[in-house]
């Protein structure tokens, strides 16, 4: 039976991964993979000073104890050091050892009892019946003048000792490499001594990564697998514990937790400092509802050409406002969507948020994307006001996204309805530069998006009403205008001195059609309204040219002649501006002219240029062309009222289009 003995412990004295599978089987429920093999050679190894890096739970503190019982046992040393983060997290790793010294029987029939009789165990320290010495301390501790007897350590353990204070700075960590080099090792003993050091790195710049690059440390990395997680060739280190399958499922869960920062850092030994996080979770402001619920809102889409969950990007949509320099964010999403679902998002949330304007990237997307989408526009009937944005190039996504930071560093990002309502965007913020970015990329726009000068900054609050009824009493008048795209209308009601847009249209659809359905909608929601029609000069000098013009014939409604775009810019400033009982002189129902007031909120506007030069002309789109024809009718209606003629008077049109005075009565 010694003999047996004396030939199983000599095999377990030269393999202690095999030692460890033996006598601690109870500790190894699935079986043991291949890196802890290498992780006991690296504490058995003559190096000096080994640094051993393992992803959490990887279970480098268990082999650590168990190969340290064994080494006690065998009296490979006499004094060990076990140091902590803190005393009493080394006294539970002591625990533990002495928890198998006292009941492992396996271990007690190769080396007897190894509770010398008489003898307490303390806390902190046991003393095996062979003269070793094992002894917890935290690192908080002085390590200094350490003896046991006539001994010197000649073992020390370092488990996990930093934590988030001790690599806030440069400072902390130097501080911990002072407390390594100028304390403990001296304490050492000189011939004999050796350090083991297990930790997960917990900065870019941390007691781990200074000594990874030292060459006096050997060192060895051990992530939870070998490449990159999506790519199916990658291989899980620990296959019968952490299946690839479980690494992605967790590496997406903390994603969606916004903490794949933690992630990278636990599981796949990369840390990044704060100096490459841009975003903290304390920049993000939040309120509960929108505090200026009429302001227009503008859906902006980043859509992705691929829909492959695991290998390309989302599309990242937002609905953004601007209400002075705060930039609101009313709903944000992040999807493997294909481009029908691209499309009908886009649809969808325009008019969930007040027939919002769709501002979406486009590069290399024209034919694939906006072909389709004003196709729907055409099959709906519905107009989408677009605005195509074209991806920076010069410079990269990364670089882009961070034109964000001045504004979330100064609160002026808030997420409307808070952070819950922002999950994935919220997660997005807390994970980069890491992870998916797509939500993230679509919110950057909003510099694009919001760019220029509006025409009308004196545009606020005060010009909007809510489900205005005119009055059968006051005139009503519609300002047509057509860009060769689109045909818009805004009908006003002018009550003497005061008007107001009671409702717009932006169309799609060719003039004949779109003024024919305009005129028949309008007739029928007010069947006794004196109407007239608008145009500006600019359309009534080119009437056998543009098709509006006709089509309003044809429907028997002959347009006034409207005042020169260029003359009647800025029209309504004065209109705006002016109070007269307590009211302003214009106004927009906000229920129904919403393309008017998502237009003079901004939408109409003087675009920048890359010098901080303002244009002389409006930005092209449906929103240009719409306020140009209502201010063409404004200028003209304003024109005829500074010349005081009585209202109701009969007024008619020549066949060149020029209003006059008549006697003859109206049908």
């Amino acid at each position: 039976m010694a003999l047996t003995n004396a030939a199983l412990l000599k095999a377990i004295s030269e393999d202690r991964a095999l030692a460890s599978a033996m006598m601690f089987p109870h500790r190894h429920p699935q079986a043991s993979p291949a890196f802890h093999v290498e992780v006991m050679d690296l504490w058995r190894a003559e190096d000096e000073f080994v640094l051993i890096e393992a992803f959490r739970e990887g279970g480098k503190s268990t082999l650590s104890e168990e190969f340290l019982l064994l080494e006690a046992a065998f009296g490979n040393f006499g004094y060990c050091l076990i140091i902590g983060e803190t005393y009493t997290k080394a006294c539970q790793r002591l625990e533990a050892i002495k928890h198998e010294a006292l009941r492992n029987m396996k271990l007690q029939s190769l080396f007897g009892r190894l509770r010398q009789d008489g003898r307490k165990w303390n806390e902190h320290q046991i003393e095996l019946p062979n003269g070793v010495l094992l002894e917890a301390h935290g690192w908080e501790e002085e390590l200094r003048g350490f003896k046991w007897h006539d001994l010197r350590p000649d073992r020390a353990y370092l488990d996990d000792i930093e934590n988030k204070e001790r690599v806030k700075d440069a400072a902390a960590v130097a501080a911990s490499m002072n407390k390594l080099y100028l304390e403990l090792m001296p304490a050492m003993d000189k011939v004999k001594g050796k350090i083991r050091f297990t930790q997960t790195p917990l900065a870019e710049d941390c007691l781990v990564t200074r000594l990874r690059e030292n060459p006096d440390w050997t060192t060895r990395r051990f992530p939870v697998c070998n490449g990159d997680i999506d790519d199916p060739s990658t291989v899980a280190l620990w296959p019968d514990r952490y299946p690839m399958e479980w690494v992605r499922k967790k590496r997406d869960e903390m994603e969606r937790a916004g903490q794949l920062r933690g992630f990278m850092q636990e599981y796949m030994l990369l840390a990044i400092g704060t100096q490459d996080k841009p975003f903290e979770t304390d920049q993000i402001a939040e309120c509960a509802v929108d505090p200026a619920p009429w302001l227009p809102k503008v859906v902006i889409t980043d859509p992705a050409r691929t829909t492959n969950v695991k290998k390309s990007d989302r599309s990242g949509r937002v609905v953004v406002s601007r209400l002075g320099t705060k930039i609101l964010v009313h709903s944000s999403i992040g999807a493997f969507w294909k481009p029908d679902e691209v499309i009908e998002d886009a649809f969808a949330t325009s008019s969930r948020f007040g027939d919002a304007a769709v501002a979406i990237e486009k590069n290399s997307l024209d034919e694939w994307l906006l072909q389709p989408m004003r196709a729907e526009m055409l099959r709906r009937g519905v107009t989408l006001a677009l605005k195509p944005l074209s991806a920076p190039q010069d410079r990269d996504k990364t670089q882009f996204i961070m034109g964000i930071q001045p504004f979330l560093l100064a609160g002026d990002i808030v997420l409307v309805g808070g952070r819950g309502a922002h999950a994935q965007l919220v997660a997005e913020i807390q994970n980069f530069p890491s992870g998916k970015r797509d939500i993230l990329n679509a919110l950057a726009y909003f510099q694009r998006v919001f760019s220029g000068v509006p025409v009308y900054e004196d545009f606020g609050q005060w010009n909007i009403v809510s489900y205005y009824e005119p009055s059968q009493q006051h005139p009503m008048a519609l300002a047509f205008n057509s860009n060769g795209a689109d045909t818009t209308a805004a009908l006003i009601c002018i009550e003497g001195q005061r008007m107001v847009v009671v409702a717009d249209w932006i169309s799609p659809v060719p003039p004949k059609e779109a003024v024919n359905d305009i005129v028949q909608l309008v007739r029928a929601m007010f069947p006794r309204a004196r109407l007239t029609a608008w145009v500006p000069a600019d359309v009534m000098d080119q009437a056998d040219r543009m098709p509006v013009v006709a089509a309003l014939r044809a429907v028997n409604l002959y347009p006034m002649r409207g005042e020169y775009l260029n003359v009647a810019r800025g029209a309504l400033s004065p209109l705006i501006r002016t109070e007269a009982k307590a009211r302003r002189l214009f106004q927009v129902d906000q229920e129904s002219a919403k393309h008017t007031l998502n237009a003079l909120a901004g939408g109409y506007n003087f675009p920048i240029d890359r010098a901080g030069n303002k244009g002389n002309v409006p930005e092209t789109g449906p929103h240009r062309t719409l306020i140009e024809g209502l201010e063409s009718a404004v200028q003209a209606l304003s024109s005829q009222r500074d010349t005081a003629l009585p209202e109701g008077i009969h007024m008619a049109v020549n066949p060149q289009g020029a209003s006059y005075v008549t006697t003859l009565p109206r049908r």
